[in-house]
């Protein structure tokens, strides 16, 4: 998310050009791959770069690899803009025309898929409740992208990373939420390694899905 955002200012469609228009980008999917993890210290190289747009998203890869040139993680991850005051999704091919978006995009692939939709749950158990506080928001003012990741992690026990490491996350952005909600995970098992996720509100309305495998 940091390489991302750092790209898109350095392009001139980062937060803080966008802010001043009252646009803001938000996550709708994003797919983590761990092909090895790095060590502790080990140094790291990032590539990023834009692969297509549509007048509703865009779809953003990154490559992280180790200094051997070895690829250690692929993501691909989905972007649309929204106008920050009415939180609707904006045309960003008429929003960032001026910004000349179209000239950065790259028509290179990942080894990887593009995220997908994430099914619902049909045989669901509540892991986890949480009441968003402070810390959970970022500067648009809904839980951040990641802590959800947090969450969803937090629901595993520590016997279960000692004896696993994960090899793709899969998370689906789908409502916003906000300071002051409560939330309930509930989770489903596919197997002996994949497990889905499901986040919802105080009215049973699913914020944020997550599929994760061992």
């Amino acid at each position: 998310m940091n390489v991302a955002a750092l790209d898109s200012e350095r392009k001139g469609f980062g937060m803080q050009v966008l802010q001043q228009k009252g646009y803001a980008w938000v996550a709708l999917r994003i797919l983590i791959n761990v092909k090895k993890y790095p060590v502790a210290f080990e140094k790291i190289k990032i590539t990023t770069w834009i692969q297509n747009w549509s007048k509703l998203t865009t779809q953003r890869n990154c490559i992280i690899q180790n200094a051997r040139g070895e690829t250690l993680v692929e993501i691909s991850s989905i972007f649309a803009l929204i106008n920050f005051n009415t939180r609707q999704v904006v045309n960003m091919q008429d929003a960032l025309v001026d910004m000349k978006y179209e000239r950065y995009i790259c028509d290179k692939g990942l080894s990887i898929r593009s995220p997908e939709k994430i099914h619902a749950l049909s045989n669901e158990e509540l892991v986890d409740t949480r009441k968003v506080v402070y810390s959970n928001i970022d500067c648009n003012l809904h839980v951040s992208s990641f802590e959800y990741v947090s969450w969803i992690l937090d629901t595993f026990s520590l016997e279960v990373f000692k004896n696993k490491k994960i090899s793709e996350f899969e998370i689906n952005y789908i409502k916003e939420c906000k300071l002051g909600e409560t939330v309930t995970i509930h989770r489903e098992q596919l197997n002996e390694n994949e497990y889905v996720f499901d986040i919802r509100n105080q009215e049973g309305t699913t914020l944020n899905r997550c599929k994760v495998t061992f």
